[in-house]
């Protein structure tokens, strides 16, 4: 039966190419602009480390002076506490013993010198933290490891380097106990890292967070001995100034970031008022003015805080799938003119004996074949979109860039996995159900005795 009927479909598109072709680039059409859409929602809105996601926190104090929020800044911005703290602060929470692991820590930038002759000069972006990043974030090795939390408090000078430089400086070959020179200093190479790329870079997501891991890990202590300025600096009280090196850790300015490993909700909520105890005593002392508003989230919430996805992402999949919806609304039109000038081959087959079912499954059994082909022809144009897309926004970043995770990194906002394809499939099967579902039925319907007068 479902071969006869998709016999009977096929020649029905026959009849009318012009009029069928119409229908499948519409449907194309909005399938495509649908799915390219999703696939950069997909992108954006995945978990970067799932196994974790009840148990590591981003720590955030309210610690600005009172007044209103600055011009032009989102209220809902403003209602959260600052996403970074000041070093009092942040040491303060570094030094609790609730956690099951702690990190403080920043982003920086400095210079290597290669030994290699052939290597010009360049800068990789620097993380100063404390030794428990490696293992609160499943940070994967190829060779060696981290630090201990002894290096933390000594600046002791070992570094751990990612993939890309090691392959860069090394030829990938294992450059534990050899030395890299960052900023004018010597540092042993104590690690290095295989590939890895949490996305979005939710440990740290000034710029968006859709950016590649550092290159260059070395212990907290670095902060003083080397003088490495933070590449981000935000002063929360009107008479703070960062007029010197020594500014960081004085002024009410902030530059860190706080992450806690807890083992469990009871060790949440231990650690949840102690920063609030913390908080209460700062007010004392003339500190944090603002009524308390101390957030430890996890992965999920910190994501959301940070609107990662965007809100101009969200919109794009609404506006796409109301296009698509208006596609259907076109073809369903479509349909039922092409239906209703090929009705009196239905009363035929009505007269001869075929039910209104047979009438009505046949009919959609022809728009789930134009649905298929349109998907088919949509997957085509949303990989197209994809790659103009991937063109627009990443080809300059590529050509500067000699890091292949960079490619990596731009695929996977472009890239249509297997659920993306399933969900085209789905989605295809369905536009040509609902475009015909209505005309198939008003077919079904229609009385046969009416076109047999006329033939």
């Amino acid at each position: 039966m479902l071969l006869h009927d998709t016999r009977l479909a096929l020649r029905s598109l026959k009849r009318n190419p012009i009029l069928s072709l119409l229908m499948i680039v519409t449907i194309a059409v909005g399938i495509a602009a649908s799915m390219i859409a999703m696939t950069v929602y997909s992108a954006r809105a995945g978990h970067p480390i799932p196994w974790k996601e009840d148990k590591l926190f981003a720590v955030t104090m309210d610690t600005r002076d009172e007044g209103p929020p600055p011009p032009g800044l989102p209220l809902r911005n403003y209602e959260y506490p600052p996403f970074t703290l000041g070093y009092q602060d942040a040491m303060a929470v570094y030094r609790s013993d609730i956690p099951r692991r702690s990190v403080v820590m920043y982003r920086t930038g400095q210079l290597v010198m290669p030994e290699r002759a052939n290597i010009k000069p360049f800068y990789v972006p620097v993380r100063v933290t404390t030794a428990d990043f490696f293992a609160m974030f499943d940070v994967p090795f190829r060779y060696g490891g981290g630090w201990p939390r002894a290096a933390d408090t000594t600046a002791e000078p070992v570094v751990v380097i990612s993939k890309y430089l090691n392959d860069k400086l090394f030829g990938g070959v294992n450059s534990l106990g050899r030395e890299i020179t960052l900023g004018g200093r010597q540092f042993k190479i104590i690690g290095v890292l295989d590939a890895w790329m949490p996305h979005p870079r939710f440990y740290d997501l000034s710029g968006g967070g859709f950016d590649l891991p550092e290159d260059a890990f070395v212990p907290f202590e670095w902060v003083r001995a080397g003088k490495m300025f933070p590449q981000s600096i935000s002063c929360v009280r009107r008479t703070s100034r960062v007029v010197n090196f020594e500014s960081l850790f004085t002024e009410e300015c902030l530059w860190l970031q706080s992450w806690v490993e807890l083992a469990d909700s009871a060790a949440h909520a231990r650690f949840q008022d102690y920063v609030d105890n913390y908080v209460r005593d700062q007010k004392q002392r003339g500190r944090m003015p603002r009524p308390l508003n101390n957030r430890i989230v996890n992965v999920s919430t910190w994501l959301d805080m940070n609107n990662v996805v965007g809100d101009d992402t969200r919109m794009q999949v609404i506006v796409a799938v109301a296009f698509l919806v208006v596609c259907v609304l076109n073809t369903v039109g479509l349909i039922l003119a092409k239906f209703l000038s090929a009705a009196p081959i239905a009363g035929l087959r009505r007269a001869l004996g075929a039910t209104r079912l047979d009438i009505v499954r046949q009919h959609l059994t022809e728009v789930v074949i134009m649905g298929l082909i349109g998907g088919a022809l949509g997957l085509i144009l949303s990989f197209g979109g994809l790659r103009l897309l991937h063109a627009l926004i990443f080809s300059r970043g590529l050509e500067t860039s000699d890091n292949p995770a960079r490619l990596t990194l731009a695929q996977s906002f472009t890239h249509m996995d297997f659920s993306m394809l399933l969900l085209a499939v789905v989605l295809s099967v369905l536009t040509g159900i609902l475009a015909g579902i209505y005309p198939a039925w008003r077919i079904g319907r229609l009385a046969p005795a009416t076109f047999l007068k006329t033939q």
